[in-house]
């Protein structure tokens, strides 16, 4: 046995211990931050190297997938439907703020327009980051370093905020009111499903589609759910399988990022993300004065970062998981059907004028 699946066996342990010790003493989300912490310790105190398979990753993220697209139900589609316009505001809104963050981070970091601007956009991190390879005034490093890192910041202060306003007496009962899926479906059933998914995700990973990871679950559920009616929930233990898989691979991810950062970006950075986290967290106030929604959901449907690290929350709060995914997923298509177009020309623009 090699040495990397050695350390892939030895954080997956780890991460298990954590995530039990964390549960019993109550700390919010144990399963994410149990993974988290163990490749910390792993990479940082025992010095081991960790290349997380990406397919282990992608596995994590295709069962929470699976998660949200169970519970687009007919009766819970109606609903948004009857949402649009709010989904549209809070989308335009927090990109809106995004920009606002993006000034001030330009000269906190002393770094080009182009940087700062491709930095702040939430929730587009492979389309922001093509797009600085492409602009040559962006610093793809800084990018890369800024969309990264708000992982860190999503996952710390967002289930801190949430788990303020979050139903604790309702955390995972979405899983309890639905039958699991190994009391619904067959074995065609899973056939259907496992084909359906694979199929969807290499056409969306071939044309590179966001996060195929999540949206090809999604929506095949969302398809089966609204044409069989045979709605179903996954079990409790493989949303924790799910969350040791993804959060792992976010632990590597911090443990080699924290080498790339100096004062002056950490201080910009942190400004940024936190800025974009209390800016959504101040707009769901305004919102709440007008519409009688939980703002727990309203602050994750807001909240900018991954929609997988968001839907994690959710999960573990009691959130609305169908709701707040429908704000993100419609984020994301905001984004990358036309905020990146606007911003793509925008810049060549720009750039046209500075060469003559």
């Amino acid at each position: 046995m090699n040495r990397n699946r050695i350390n892939i066996i030895s954080v997956c342990l780890l991460a298990i211990i954590l995530g039990l010790i964390l549960q019993s003493i109550h700390m919010i989300l144990p399963w994410l931050f149990g993974p988290i912490f163990a490749s910390v310790i792993m990479i940082k105190l025992l010095k081991r190297k960790i290349i997380w398979p990406t397919w282990l990753g992608n596995a994590g993220l295709i069962i929470l997938g699976i998660q949200m697209g169970s519970t687009f139900t007919p009766h819970v589609l109606n609903d948004i439907k009857e949402e649009w316009l709010q989904i549209v505001l809070m989308s335009v809104l927090i990109i809106g703020i995004a920009l606002l963050v993006s000034i001030v981070f330009k000269k906190i970091a002393n770094v080009t327009f182009e940087t700062a601007l491709l930095s702040a956009i939430p929730g587009a991190l492979s389309q922001m980051i093509v797009m600085a390879e492409e602009n040559k005034k962006a610093d793809i490093l800084i990018v890369t370093l800024t969309q990264t890192s708000r992982i860190m910041f999503v996952v710390i202060i967002v289930p801190i905020i949430s788990s303020i306003f979050g139903d604790h007496d309702s955390q995972s009962s979405h899983i309890t009111t639905a039958p699991s899926v190994f009391d619904v479906l067959n074995i065609p059933g899973f056939l259907i499903l496992i084909i359906g998914i694979t199929v969807l995700y290499l056409l969306f990973y071939k044309i590179k589609f966001p996060v195929p990871q999540l949206l090809a679950p999604i929506f095949i559920l969302l398809t089966w759910n609204l044409y069989t009616g045979q709605v179903f929930t996954l079990d409790y233990p493989l949303i924790i399988v799910a969350q040791i898989l993804f959060g792992v691979r976010i632990g590597v991810q911090i443990s080699n990022l924290i080498n790339e950062l100096n004062k002056k970006i950490i201080v910009a950075i942190a400004f940024q993300n936190v800025a974009l986290i209390m800016g959504a967290f101040i707009l769901v106030f305004i919102f709440n004065l007008f519409i009688d929604y939980n703002i727990n959901d309203l602050f994750l449907s807001a909240a900018p970062g991954g929609m997988a690290q968001i839907i994690v929350v959710a999960l573990e709060t009691g959130g609305d998981v169908a709701m707040i995914s429908s704000y993100h997923i419609f984020r994301i298509f905001f984004i990358l059907l036309i905020i990146a177009p606007l911003i793509k020309i925008f810049l060549t623009n720009k750039s046209k004028k500075y060469r003559n």
